[in-house]
């Protein structure tokens, strides 16, 4: 496990090089990096939107299709609590609070009935995506707190930030403190860590959706360990994006060269 985290860190301490040193590939980059986070968050929660959706919803204009203007505020807001994700891990602390936690829920609700204000769940729902046991109402306020209490502690605090962000993620989908999207923001928290510390976001893939959803049934290792192939597998495509981008720039340089 060791040699991972060790192969991980190496791995993005030369992305983060080769995105100081080429800020337009890196733009690029980041753009199509976030479109496919979008896409498999919401993937994960069994919802598919097109690349055309997506960038549609982003546009930000107004729309007469009223059958589209809900989905469309949902892409929305999930790119607002990405933004609030990214804002808040440049501070100097990157702490995970309870006003983090319903900031995110608030985003991701904002101007949809009903879920707009970061109200716990007073029941356990019967038809829900995810079917791992989760904490009685009475308990969501207790179980979060210390959860989050563990955050502040030397033990957390102390430990990798791949293990910072796993266990945060799969304590916070024990409680499951919200009927509705519980998940996307437990996978917000997770990736506020590791952004705050240096880390690609962590975009853990639609074809895996029935192995996260039965790592959360399990112990907290199985989830780190699929989050941690997730790293792996986004390093690797930014590797190739670069790779790709700095082969096609070589060729149209030696292209011109030839034409002059």
């Amino acid at each position: 496990m060791r040699n991972r985290t060790i192969d991980i860190d190496d791995r993005t301490e030369d992305l983060a090089e080769r995105m100081r040193d080429e800020p337009v590939i890196a733009a690029d980059f980041q753009r199509k990096y976030e479109l496919s986070w979008m896409y498999h968050e919401n993937a994960l929660e069994g919802v598919i939107y097109t690349s055309q959706e997506l960038e549609l919803g982003l546009e930000n204009q107004l729309l007469a299709d009223v059958a589209v203007v809900g989905a469309f505020q949902e892409i929305r807001n999930h790119k607002n609590a990405i933004d609030l994700v990214r804002a808040d891990a440049k501070g100097k602390r990157g702490k995970v609070t309870l006003k983090l936690v319903k900031r995110l829920y608030e985003a991701l609700g904002a101007g949809l009935p009903g879920r707009s204000v970061a109200e716990y769940r007073k029941e356990i729902p019967l038809h829900r995506a995810y079917f791992h046991d989760i904490a009685a109402p009475a308990r969501i306020s207790f179980q979060l707190g210390r959860l989050l209490d563990f955050c502040e502690s030397a033990e957390f605090r102390q430990s990798h930030p791949l293990h910072q962000a796993s266990r945060l993620h799969h304590g916070f989908m024990q409680v499951y403190p919200f009927t509705e999207n519980s998940g996307k923001v437990a996978r917000l928290l997770a990736n506020f860590i590791l952004l705050h510390t240096g880390y690609l976001p962590c975009i853990i893939h639609s074809i895996d959706r029935q192995r996260y959803y039965e790592s959360l049934r399990l112990p907290e290792p199985i989830l780190r360990d699929l989050m941690m192939e997730a790293m792996e597998n986004g390093l690797a495509n930014a590797e190739k994006f670069f790779d790709l981008a700095l082969a096609a720039r070589a060729r149209r340089t030696a292209r011109r060269d030839d034409a002059a």
